[in-house]
């Protein structure tokens, strides 16, 4: 099967059409390939666990890269209204779908990437939200992070909590397996460049890739120029494969369940944090300093 040719990793029309593109592609088929993943169903646990601890019936929130909605409806049927946005319409459209056949008048779309959400502006006003959230590494597939970083600030109240599942520059898992099967450039591959992964594991697409750009914790943070401080950090797929090598999940069952024991205890300690495929980040907004130069 051919591979997709691809533009690079930058903040033009191109590539926005072509991440847009694929994630229409594979709407129909999402929920029943990526969510059913090993490694996809293990990091939607510990992100939903996460929001559900942090938000409450009642509040407003907003999720940046929502694809076929599945954390926005479960915190829907919890009583949360939920703003949901992504840069792909079917993936748009397929949420608020699910949204009208449960019944829920609480889930509300846009059609938008990570670094557009500064429209929501006019439509709620500012410090509108009482958090937001974005997992499974949408803001790493956003050139303009920066343009994202200047505006979710604004759209949340103070000390709101902003969850966020992220891609890392580190891997211990890749860093110590690759050499192992005799791929040692791959282990280090995250480190300064930008990588195109495949969007899916469907058969019919799965050539179908999207230059994507890794974060280290400490960068990522930087992005937001002081708006937030970091109150938790989880490392994701520390000891476990990443998404791309979740068949070893499979065949590994015993060892792999071994490893999650192990992970569920190091993975908010330090160095370990750091050091995981993903990292989960929950970040609190600082109060504005009023008269601040």
């Amino acid at each position: 099967m051919p591979r997709v040719s691809f533009p690079a990793f930058g903040p033009d029309k191109a590539y926005y059409e072509h991440v847009s593109h694929g994630y229409d592609l594979i709407a129909p088929t999402y929920d029943g390939v990526e969510a059913q993943n090993a490694v996809g169903r293990r990091l939607r646990r510990k992100m939903q666990d996460a929001l559900f601890r942090t938000f409450r019936p009642g509040q407003r929130v907003l999720e940046v890269g929502c694809g076929t909605g599945i954390e926005a409806l479960a915190l829907a049927e919890r009583g949360v209204s939920v703003v949901a946005t992504d840069l792909s319409a079917d993936m748009v459209g397929l949420v608020a779908r699910k949204a009208r056949d449960r019944g829920l008048s609480n889930v509300e779309t846009r059609k938008l990437a990570a670094h557009e959400i500064g429209a929501l502006i006019d439509r709620f006003g500012p410090a509108s939200f009482d958090g937001a959230y974005s997992h499974g590494g949408a803001l790493n597939m956003d050139p303009r992070i920066d343009a994202f970083a200047a505006a979710i600030p604004k759209l949340l109240r103070p000390s709101a909590r902003f969850l966020c599942t992220v891609v890392n520059q580190a891997s211990l898992f890749e860093t110590l397996f690759y050499p192992l099967v005799l791929r040692p450039r791959k282990a280090f591959r995250r480190l300064g460049n930008d990588i195109p992964i495949p969007i899916t594991r469907h058969d019919a697409h799965r050539t179908y890739v999207v230059p994507t750009r890794f974060y280290s914790p400490r960068s990522f943070l930087a992005t937001f120029d002081g708006a937030f401080e970091l109150r938790r950090l989880e490392g994701l797929q520390i000891f476990l494969p990443p998404w791309n090598l979740s068949d070893y999940v499979d065949r590994l069952a015993p060892l792999a369940r071994a490893a999650e024991a192990i992970e569920e205890r190091l993975g908010h300690r330090r160095p370990f944090n750091s050091w995981g495929s993903l990292f989960l980040a929950e970040l609190e907004r600082v109060p504005e300093v009023r008269g601040a130069a």
